[in-house]
């Protein structure tokens, strides 16, 4: 029996703002656009998560699926993970780190 995969699963999903839109190919093209500007821009992007991720999850309003997104992305231990992954990676990709 294969594992369900929660990411691929919640990305497998309809969103409620999918719904919103009377022609869901707009909403994807806008979405699209939107992530193309930022790349373009030097952001990373293909890690987005959206407050249905949570609400498929747990009985909960939009607006608290969107606080536990701020509270478990935005502290410190999961950017002192990334920081910690980008260091080992550009060290593994034989990257010298900057002198300050």
């Amino acid at each position: 029996m294969k594992t369900r995969n929660d990411l691929d699963y919640a990305n497998s999903q309809p969103n409620e703002n999918e719904e919103r839109f009377e022609n869901q190919q707009d909403y994807y093209t806008r979405i699209s656009e939107a992530k193309n500007l930022l790349e373009d821009s030097g952001y990373y992007v293909h890690s987005i998560y959206h407050v249905d991720d949570v609400s498929r999850m747990f009985d909960c309003t939009d607006a608290q699926a969107m606080q536990i997104l701020e509270l478990a992305i935005d502290n410190d231990g999961t950017a002192n993970q990334i920081y910690e992954n980008m260091r080992y990676f550009a060290e593994d990709m034989g990257l010298k780190e900057k002198e300050d």
